[in-house]
C-alpha cells in the first residue's frame, strides 16, 4: 500500500512538472488546482475521498485498509514530494525525454492500481467501482476506465487542466496497461506458486 501510493505521489508529479499535458485524472486536478487555488494534493484528497464514498456505497467488499489508507494519504504525499520533482526542472528536457517520463509515470500509475487490486487488502476506490460495474453491468474494466477517463478530461481541461501529447498518452495507455500488467502478474504468480 505504502509503495502504490508513493508511485502515484511521483507519477502525479512527473507528469505536472513535465508540463506536457497529464494522464487524465491529474488533469482534473490540475484543473481544480488552478480555477479554486488550492494544491494539486489537497484536490487529489478531497476527489479520493469522494471515490471512497462512492466505492464504500457501491463495493464496499473490495474496500479495505489499503484503499482507505490510499485515500487519506495520496494528497499529502503529492504535496511533500511536490518539490523534489520540481527541483528537477523537467520542463526544461527535450519533448523526447518528457514524452519518456510521461510513459514512466503512466507505468507507475498502472503498478499502482495493480498492487492496490490485487497484493493491498482493498483496492483503489475507482477501480472498485470500475470492478462493480464490470460485474454487474457487464463494461470491462479498461473501456469503463478509457469512459471514466473521458469525464476527468473534458472536466479537467474545462477548469484548466494542461492536455497535450501526455494526455493522449496516458489515455491510451492506463487501462490497457493496467489489464495487461495485471495478467502478467497473475501469470507470474502461478508460475511461481509453491504447492
Amino acid at each position: 500500500m505504502a509503495v502504490a501510493t508513493l508511485l502515484s505521489a511521483i507519477a502525479v508529479n512527473l507528469f505536472i512538472e513535465c508540463n506536457i499535458g497529464s494522464d487524465t485524472l491529474t488533469v482534473l486536478l490540475d484543473g481544480l488546482h488552478k480555477s479554486l487555488g488550492v494544491s494539486v494534493g489537497l484536490a487529489s484528497f478531497c476527489v479520493s475521498i469522494v471515490f471512497l464514498a462512492a466505492g464504500l456505497l457501491l463495493n464496499h467488499k473490495s474496500i479495505g485498509f489499503s484503499s482507505i489508507m490510499y485515500s487519506f494519504l495520496i494528497g499529502p504525499l503529492i504535496n511533500w514530494i511536490h518539490p523534489f520533482i520540481a527541483n528537477m526542472e523537467l520542463s526544461n528536457l527535450s519533448l523526447f525525454i518528457k514524452i519518456v517520463i510521461v510513459i514512466l509515470a503512466n507505468f507507475c500509475f498502472s503498478i499502482t492500481y495493480v498492487l492496490l487490486m490485487n497484493f493491498g487488502n482493498g483496492m483503489y476506490a475507482l477501480d472498485a467501482i470500475l470492478r462493480y460495474t464490470e460485474s454487474k453491468l457487464g463494461l470491462r474494466y479498461d473501456i469503463g476506465r478509457i469512459g471514466v477517463d473521458a469525464v476527468f478530461l473534458s472536466a479537467g481541461f474545462f477548469f484548466g487542466g494542461i492536455v497535450g501529447i501526455g494526455t493522449v498518452i496516458a489515455f491510451a495507455l492506463t487501462g490497457p496497461g493496467t489489464m495487461l500488467l495485471e495478467k502478467m502478474l497473475l501469470k507470474l504468480g502461478r508460475l511461481y506458486k509453491v504447492n
